[in-house]
């Protein structure tokens, strides 16, 4: 069951994400055991072929509750989005909600979004990858766990199809300076119709930060 379930993470690995056990309430607990097996994704590396026919793939790192997998998968239901998350809680929120919502679209894992995409996903094999306010680190000495970096960015434009796009957001300036810089072919960008506004976007609005929409999509 999940909440006695090891993360995946290999030692020595830069981590790009604060891993936080947190605490699973008897609700999330109901949720995991009922609804976690519905769309859970066994252990890669995946052919995406067999498991899911013709059907597009899109890949989200870091999904936390699942507010923005639950909006995509309801606006692009022939489409199948892999939601990958280290927060339990968080994980047991979506996949709660995409019972309720009755989404078959929507698979799951528990574990390194950045290992699970490098080990486990094929090359050339998605249409998109997210990344919806990425951890900012925002102390100097930490700008290296950055998920948006140039070996990372290199190893997603390899799991892209040609005409894939890599779409992100940030509250941060200066980590949306950086996502530019790093990303070819980016550019601002507006909101996607179908993603909601999050619970962190709702923190950075709070503080009267700007959000910063980027998209950047590869030929």
């Amino acid at each position: 069951m999940l909440e006695n379930a090891r993360l995946r993470v290999e030692p020595g690995v830069i981590r790009t994400f604060h891993a936080r056990r947190g605490r699973v309430t008897k609700n999330q607990i109901f949720a995991l055991e009922n609804y976690f097996s519905k769309f859970e994704l066994a252990d890669g590396p995946w052919d995406f072929k067999e498991l899911f026919g013709d059907k597009n793939v899109v890949f989200e790192i870091g999904c936390g509750s699942g507010e923005s997998t639950i909006g995509f998968a309801k606006a692009n239901p022939e489409t199948i989005i892999i939601a990958i998350e280290v927060h339990r809680p968080s994980i047991s929120h979506l996949v709660e909600s995409a019972h309720k919502e009755g989404l078959t679209n929507i698979r799951v894992a528990y574990s390194d979004g950045v290992q699970v995409l490098r080990d486990w996903v094929a090359d050339k094999s998605l249409t998109a990858i997210f990344a919806f306010f990425p951890d900012p680190w925002p102390k100097k000495r930490h700008n290296k766990r950055r998920l948006f970096r140039t070996e990372i960015v290199e190893m997603m434009q390899k799991k892209l199809k040609d005409g894939g796009e890599i779409i992100t957001a940030t509250d941060w300036a200066e980590y949306g300076q950086q996502m530019l810089e790093v990303l070819p072919n980016s550019k601002l960008s507006i909101r996607p119709s179908w993603r909601p506004t999050t619970k962190y976007e709702r923190k950075g609005l709070a503080a009267n930060r700007e959000i910063m929409e980027i998209q950047a999509i590869f030929n």
